[in-house]
């Protein structure tokens, strides 16, 4: 019976011995696995969004401040602003202007008057009807190819939007200066280059920039677009256009 005992014994010993021994060799292959090489960090990419399209400048809605209108950019049949109102300036006539626009030209002209400027309005809002009778006057005048050059077909002017002005010395000056490059060198035009973008304004027509807006030099002509877009288009060049700055189709032909 002991040797029984004795002989169990012996067995029990020798598979617990041979277990501990499985387990340490397992213990150990597993030590010798190496560690996986971690993943290089990716860089987070942020994607800017395009604006949505609330945000991006309307050109085409009549209620729009920029609303464009040249030889390529033909205005609705017929258009006539809701908001047109008469501007508390020196006028020449009885003209008119949208309401954001003649609030605007109020407190240019009174900027100008405190800095011993005096200024006149002399066009701003034409009809469309108004505009037919100016460009056939013009084409009877010289040619239709300089009318085409120094006015808009009806449909197509910068005035139908009620934003843009012609800004003179006065008809009653005698400098002949009114309507002509020579405005350029008076005091109102160099007080205008300096300070229009401030109160919302910019030059429509540029002097070398007839390939682009479709129009000769024209100093005395400003459109309204509001102060922190027409700053902007200042900061970038003083003879920025409208066209250039907004990456908006113009040129010298028509496109009806």
């Amino acid at each position: 019976m002991k040797k029984v005992m004795a002989l169990l014994l012996i067995i029990l010993i020798g598979v617990m011995g041979i277990a501990f021994l499985e387990d340490k060799k397992q213990v150990l292959e597993e030590e010798a696995v190496p560690s996986p090489t971690p993943s290089p960090t990716v860089p987070t990419v942020v994607v800017t969004m395009p604006p949505e399209p609330e945000d991006i400048p309307d050109f085409y809605s009549t209620d729009s401040l920029l609303i464009v209108a040249n030889k390529v950019h033909k205005l609705p049949d017929g258009y006539e602003p809701s908001d047109l109102t008469r501007p508390n300036v020196a006028t020449s006539a009885d003209w008119m202007l949208r309401e954001p626009a003649a609030r605007a030209l109020e407190e240019m002209f009174a900027a100008a008057e405190n800095d011993g400027v005096h200024m006149v309005l002399g066009s701003a809002y034409r009809s469309e009807a108004y505009q037919r009778q100016l460009w056939n006057s013009y084409a009877a005048q010289y040619s239709p190819e300089r009318a085409d050059r120094i006015s808009s077909r009806p449909g197509y002017s910068d005035h139908q939007t009620g934003l843009a002005v012609d800004i003179v010395q006065g008809m009653n000056t005698g400098l002949g200066t009114d309507f002509n490059e020579t405005f350029e060198n008076t005091p109102e035009a160099k007080w205008l280059h300096e300070h229009a973008q401030e109160y919302g304004w910019i030059m429509r027509y540029p002097k070398g920039k007839e390939d682009i807006t479709g129009y000769a030099y024209e100093p005395w002509h400003f459109r309204y677009i509001g102060k922190e877009y027409a700053e902007a288009v200042y900061a970038v060049d003083e003879w920025e256009t409208f066209e250039e700055y907004f990456n908006v189709e113009g040129g010298t032909e028509y496109k009806e």
